[in-house]
């Protein structure tokens, strides 16, 4: 990330908070392919441990025999798995005393559906990316607490962005505020140092249209991404948990094209759908 980037971030942003990405990180790229020494720095914190197990022994993961230790975990998935959740759960634990004035378990538990129900779609789907996709479920709206931190009418405006009929959920924040939770998401993303392909799924998670129609992204990864996304939150009712819309008008007006570019039907969909409620079961 160039001065200029963060420069630019930072003008836009005006003073939002932006959790620091922690030292852990730095001490585990340290260890190199050191497993044992990296399983133990994650051990350190039982919290973090127990959560990062449970994480990867739910539904979403898809993993037949139990996972016991972070050890364990390590050697099985891999170091960059490992640190994809356990850079959820720090983000998580970074932001537990923002004044964000909204419900933050309820938030949380969203993101947490969305993060299980895209890794579903692309097990069900066959698409090799079910750990990008439940990193960015979990991730794309991290933005929102901190912009609610930052603007006590936040909610409000929150909630009469996903009752526009036109689906242009960022407009109204973005006319509000000049910037919008998914600017402030990407810049968390980066600092966090995720994936660039996540970094711009969070960017434009809510502008899934353009970056379809757009021939010179030759990225199919963050096309295919952001699809996975939206069929999650349509499928969880997203807007209804965060901002009491009883209507996704987002999908309403994309999901179309979201199918089309997924190779989808509507009997496709919702034959998926039924796949993946089965497979997820009370973890929806």
């Amino acid at each position: 990330m160039s001065p200029k980037e963060l420069n630019t971030d930072q003008d836009v942003l005006g003073g939002i908070y932006i959790p620091p990405k922690p030292g852990i990180f730095d001490t585990i790229k340290e260890c190199g392919a050191d497993l044992e020494r990296i399983g133990e720095i994650i051990s350190v914190d039982p919290g973090v441990s127990a959560a990062v197990i449970k994480i990867v022994n739910s539904p979403a993961f898809g993993i037949a025999n139990k996972i016991v230790s972070i050890p364990q975990a390590v050697v099985m998935l891999g170091v960059d798995r490992i640190i994809s959740i356990l850079k959820t759960l720090l983000l998580k634990k970074s932001m537990a005393n923002v004044d964000s004035r909204m419900d933050m378990n309820l938030f949380w538990k969203s993101s947490v559906s969305v993060a299980s129900v895209a890794s579903t779609i692309c097990r069900q789907l066959n698409l090799a990316m079910p750990d990008e996709a439940y990193t960015l479920g979990l991730f794309h709206n991290c933005g929102i607490p901190v912009m609610a931190a930052k603007y006590k009418n936040y909610e409000k405006v929150m909630e009469f962005s996903y009752s526009r009929e036109d689906g242009r959920v960022t407009s109204e924040e973005f006319s509000c505020f000049g910037v919008h939770h998914a600017a402030a998401g990407y810049r968390i993303s980066r600092v966090w140092n995720l994936p660039k392909v996540i970094c711009l799924a969070v960017k434009n998670h809510h502008s899934v249209a353009r970056v379809l129609d757009d021939s010179s992204i030759e990225n199919p990864t963050l096309k295919t991404l952001l699809c996975v996304l939206k069929m999650a939150e349509h499928m969880v009712n997203l807007p209804e948990k965060l901002a009491q819309s009883d209507i996704d008008f987002e999908w309403v007006k994309h999901g179309p094209k979201i199918l089309e570019f997924s190779g989808l039907s509507e009997y496709d969909f919702e034959d998926l759908e039924d796949a993946v409620k089965y497979t997820l079961g009370d973890d929806i």
